[in-house]
């Protein structure tokens, strides 16, 4: 290519970078043009450069890094001044990669030695790449005019693709050199395009920033007039007054609100002093804020100011200055605050007055400090306050005030005005008229002088102008009138409105006048009544107490305010009761209810409660107030009056009235029980002799002697003991067993009372005549039960043989078989008569003995064989089976020790512990010591007792049961099933054994539910572990059903009745002799004949 080319191609570039720059540097256009010039530079300066160099000598390593770096930089340069003229955030990172990815493969391609065409060709085509990116985010972005982005669209494009295209035409050697002339050409005039069509563009938009800001000027003129005018109109509306100031002190401006306060017109005091409105000492702040520059504030201050009619007027004023080019301007914001002074001291009376009302002021003193400050307020010279007559039609001066008169006699209350007023009080007329009329309206009423107020304005100094009267409210009614009179012009509406709404307070405040003196009038009733009284809030916590409520609990003032009535609680009362007492009140309702509470010292006392809820305005319940009135006196007269009405005095028995209400109870549960109850009435014998004799005195003690063996003794059987007359007793004995449980309490009273008694040295004896009625036998109420007993007590009275007598001649037969028998027990234990025979306890499979049960036996001396059910239950009554039990104990396990050493087979001895026995402590430690002293193991003993027993007392029947096992007893449970034994308690008792009742066994095979009570007995006891041993087996399919069923061990008739126990040792001989199944006689028969049980 010749010069004239590369003279042409340099030139275009100098102007059109020049151009750029130059552009760039005018108001309104950015950077991205000094970005486009430089790109646009570097672009063309490449094909300069690459075809200079290539005519020079210089190394194809430098021209291809300088010329190809260009081409790069400067596509990256276009790139990054159309995203920023585009608004859109320059991609830094992404160009800075590319720039860096170029520069190092320029460098690695050239040092490792790439032919020239494979090295341009990566550059060629990023390049041609970021033109046609640059082309298409001309052409969306929608700033521009439609044709001006097509036209920057196209060259770019066009650009772009001559770029790309040039390496691959430069790979043809015959088209080498023409497609460098036309990548040269193609280049300058692509680059001419796209610089003049950017040249356009920032020229348009310098355009349109221009007309912009004249129109943003042009709108800020606009804008600024209408914001003038505004704020003239804002000044003009404003209620404060707005004073102007520049810096000489002068007025500039003054809205019509400073025109209302001052007086003066605007063009009056525009351009003058001012001090002309405010004094010039308040001005002085101003010269503080001129020394400080831009906007400043002075803090709001009352000053006075200045009207045009010469009178001050209190002001609230804030000051403001602004900086200005011309001098600064003070804009002064003024309120006239003499309504706000005059309400805020109006407030301040009322206030004052309020507090002086609950501080307790008279009624004299409220009146005369209305009428006082109320003068001083308004500046009215004369205030006087009348009252209504409570009941008449009459009115009466309370107070009032006067400011006329000599200078001594300013501000006093003057003889002179109430003579006046008083007189025309007295007299009606006119004045009264219009003070009545007021009363009956209820509306103020206006008057002025020459008016009708003329007779009114008589005795009055000339001065006075007008009379202003105003109904004071009460409730509903008016109580009284305000009456103002004063000199000058009469008051104007806002002023007439104040009074008013003052008059109305005064209502307000009177009222609470009346109230405090009524509360006060409670207080003291409250604080001197005689019942307890205190207040609390809605939580309960006391806020007053009366002295009467000191006196009471013994506490304090100080150690109650504050507390809850919950110190006051004696646990009398559970929480069921203060539950209800708190729904109660809370509901809105009385609480009424009789309470213990107890005292400071600890002491009880009892009160009559009432407890009511106080309510607020608004219906809720603010506090509560409680009144407790001290009836612990007159309960305890009432307790005294009931005792003496129930209980004898001498002897502190139940008397016949309590003895007859018992008895309607006992009888009305022994009906209901299906149970047996006696009632015995007893007659001290010999009393009469002894009381007149040895006096009443000496018969008084004797009877609280007799009365206190008889309540001993029968207390632990019997429900009730009373004194029923002067020597007479009665006892109420519920749950009777039989009639010879009676009998037998019968004797020991009789027994006891027999016993002689000390009096003074002197030792007295009586006997005892007791009659006995059983219920239901004898009679089945209360009446005929005491009919008979009676009865049966006059028998026995009248009797020389018995002591006690049944109503009933059976029970009579009964009772002396029974005493007969229990003496010939007692010789029978003494004698040695008793004796012990043994019944075989047989394994079920092996038929072999594995333990014996000891049965007691009596033969009496006349009567032969007496069956234990006859006398066992002698023995238990009459307390002989104590004894008795020991010796079945020893005798039983001396018997098993001797059969041990006569070297026969070990068996388990079975031996029966009566209820009483087991109740009785050290049971546990008596069987330790037998065991001991015979030499016995424990673990071959076998103690039997009945769930009935167990389950009297079942947690301490573990106890011991624990204690005995622990011995190494055995414990069996004798009776199974006949019962009412807990399962939960049956898995505690550490029991090994149950007895199957014979009750069960005798029937199994024949009735389908005793064989459904022996199979479940049977896999219970197997449940829990336990052995079960059936009793009373009589038949071979008795035996058989219980083989059947797995029954452990049976015992019965079958295998061997009560024997001796020389007989037993022989059994035991045969049966260790024999080996094998022992008893070959019993055989197991069929099931077909009661097969059916099993279902």
């Amino acid at each position: 290519m010749d010069s004239s080319v590369l003279l042409m191609a340099s030139l275009s570039a100098a102007i059109m970078a020049g151009a750029l720059v130059y552009q760039s540097l005018l108001p309104g256009n950015g950077p991205c043009l000094r970005l486009w010039g430089g790109g646009v530079l570097l672009l063309v300066f490449h094909t300069v450069v690459f075809r200079w160099l290539s005519e020079t000598e210089t190394p194809e390593f430098i021209r291809i890094v300088v010329s190809e770096g260009s081409h790069l930089l400067g596509a990256i340069l276009l790139v990054a001044g159309s995203w920023m003229f585009c608004e859109r955030p320059i991609p830094r990172f992404a160009l800075w990669v590319t720039g860096g990815c170029g520069a190092l493969w320029l460098l690695m391609a050239s040092l490792i030695g790439f032919p020239a065409d494979l090295l341009v060709f990566p550059i060629h085509a990023v390049v041609g790449g970021m033109m046609v990116m640059v082309a298409v985010t001309m052409w969306r972005h929608g700033r521009l005019p439609h044709l001006s982005a097509q036209y920057l669209a196209l060259s770019l494009l066009g650009w772009g693709g001559s770029v790309i295209v040039f390496p691959m035409m430069m790979a043809l050697p015959e088209w080498r050199e023409l497609t460098y002339r036309f990548d040269v050409m193609a280049g300058q005039a692509f680059g001419m395009l796209v610089a003049i069509g950017l040249l356009v563009v920032a020229l348009r938009r310098q355009s349109e920033q221009i007309d912009a800001a004249r129109q943003q000027a042009i709108i800020s003129e606009l804008a600024a007039a209408e914001q003038a005018g505004k704020m003239r109109r804002i000044l003009d509306v404003m209620p404060d007054a707005v004073i102007s100031v520049n810096s000489l002190g002068d007025i500039q401006e003054f809205n019509p609100a400073a025109e209302r306060v001052f007086g003066y017109a605007a063009f009056e005091v525009l351009g003058k002093p001012l001090a002309m409105v405010i004094p010039a000492s308040w001005d002085a702040g101003f010269d503080s804020m001129a020394a400080s520059s831009g906007l400043a504030s002075l803090a709001s201050v009352e000053v006075d100011g200045l009207r045009r009619n010469g009178l001050r007027v209190p002001l609230a004023i804030a000051v403001s200055t602004a900086r200005q080019s011309e001098g600064d301007l003070h804009v002064i914001v003024a309120r006239d605050i003499t309504e706000a002074r005059l309400t805020a001291r109006l407030g301040e009376f009322l206030h004052h007055l309020e507090q002086k009302v609950l501080r307790g002021i008279g009624h004299q003193e409220f009146a005369r400090e209305v009428c006082r400050d109320l003068s001083d307020i308004f500046d009215i010279p004369q205030v006087s306050l009348i009252e209504r007559v409570e009941k008449e039609e009459a009115l009466a001066l309370r107070s009032c005030y006067c400011r006329w008169g000599a200078p001594g006699d300013e501000g006093c209350e003057s003889a002179d005005l109430k003579a006046l007023w008083e007189q025309l009080l007295a007299g009606g007329g006119v004045a009264c008229g219009i003070l009545h009329e007021v009363i009956r309206t209820g509306m103020p009423a206006l008057v002025r002088r020459g008016e009708r107020l003329a007779a009114h304005m008589d005795g009055l100094p000339p001065e006075a102008q007008w009379s202003f009267v105003l109904p004071v409210w009460l409730q509903n009614d008016v109580s009284a009138l305000l009456v103002l009179v004063g000199d000058g012009q009469s008051p104007a509406e806002p002023l007439r409105q104040r009074l008013e709404t003052v008059a109305a307070r005064l209502g307000a405040v009177q009222q609470q006048v009346l109230d405090q003196r009524r509360l006060r009038l409670q207080g003291t009733a409250m604080a001197a009544a005689a019942n307890a009284i205190f207040i609390t809030d809605r939580n309960g916590r006391i806020e007053w107490v009366n002295d009467a409520f000191t006196r009471l609990s013994g506490y304090g003032e100080k150690d109650i305010i504050g507390q809850t009535p919950a110190f006051l609680r004696s646990g009398v009362q559970n929480g069921e009761t203060y539950q209800r007492l708190w729904e109660t009140i809370l509901d809105g309702r009385i609480w009424r209810g009789e309470m213990v509470e107890r005292r400071k010292d600890g002491t009880m006392y009892t009160v009559d409660q009432t407890v009511a809820p106080i309510v607020d305005d608004s219906g809720s319940i603010a506090h509560f107030v409680a009144i407790h009135e001290d009836v612990t006196e007159r309960k305890r007269a009432e307790e005294r009056i009931l005792y003496l009405s129930n209980y004898d005095t001498l002897t502190r028995l139940p008397n016949r009235v309590l003895f007859r209400d018992h008895l309607y109870q006992a009888v009305t549960k022994a009906r209901s029980d299906r149970s047996a109850l006696a009632v015995m009435f007893i007659d001290l014998d010999r009393f009469s002799r002894v009381n007149d004799t040895l006096g009443h005195e000496v018969g008084d003690q004797l009877l609280m002697t007799i009365a206190s063996r008889i309540n001993a003794v029968a207390a632990p059987f019997a429900e009730t003991v009373a004194r029923i007359g002067g020597d007479e007793f009665a006892v109420i004995q519920s749950h009777l067993p039989n009639a010879d449980t009676a009998a037998t309490l019968a004797r020991k009273i009789i027994d006891e009372v027999g016993k002689p008694v000390d009096l003074d040295g002197l030792e007295v004896r009586v006997g005892a005549n007791v009659g006995i009625a059983i219920f239901p036998q004898d009679g089945e109420d209360p009446d005929h039960l005491i009919k008979n007993a009676d009865m049966a007590m006059y028998r026995a009275i009248r009797s020389e043989s018995e002591s006690y007598f049944f109503f009933s001649n059976d029970m009579n037969a009964e009772a002396r078989i029974r005493l007969s028998l229990e003496g010939d027990l007692r010789r029978a234990i003494d004698n040695g008569d008793l004796t012990l025979f043994f019944q075989p306890q047989v394994d079920v499979k092996t038929r072999r003995v594995v333990g014996v049960e000891a049965l007691l036996r009596w033969n009496h001396p006349e009567q032969g064989a007496i069956s234990p059910a006859r006398f066992i239950p002698v023995a238990e009554d009459s307390g002989l089976i104590l004894p008795i039990g020991d010796w079945v104990l020893q005798e039983a396990m001396r018997q098993s020790r001797a059969w041990q050493l006569d070297g026969l087979p070990s068996v388990t001895m079975a031996i029966n512990i009566s209820a009483v026995q087991f109740r009785q402590k050290g049971l546990v430690q008596r069987v330790r010591d037998v065991a001991d002293s015979i030499g016995l193991d424990p673990r071959k003993v076998e103690l039997e007792l009945t769930e009935s027993m167990l389950m009297q007392d079942a947690r301490e029947a573990v106890q011991v049961l624990s204690e005995l096992s622990e011995m190494g007893a055995q414990l069996a449970i004798d009776d199974f099933g006949t019962g009412y034994s807990s399962l939960s308690y049956l898995k505690q008792f550490p029991v090994d054994k149950l007895k199957l009742d014979q009750s069960f066994v005798r029937h199994m095979t024949t009735e389908h539910n005793d064989a459904v009570i022996a199979r479940a007995t049977i896999n219970l006891g197997h449940s829990l572990g336990l052995e079960v041993i059936a009793e009373g087996v009589e038949t071979e399919e008795q035996y058989t059903y219980l083989l059947h069923e797995g029954c452990d061990v049976i015992q019965g008739y079958l295998f061997g009745r009560p024997m001796a126990a020389d007989a037993l040792a022989n059994l035991l001989r045969e049966q260790a002799a024999s080996g094998g199944v022992f008893f070959p006689h019993i055989r197991e028969t069929s099931l077909e004949g009661f097969a059916g049980l099993n279902r």
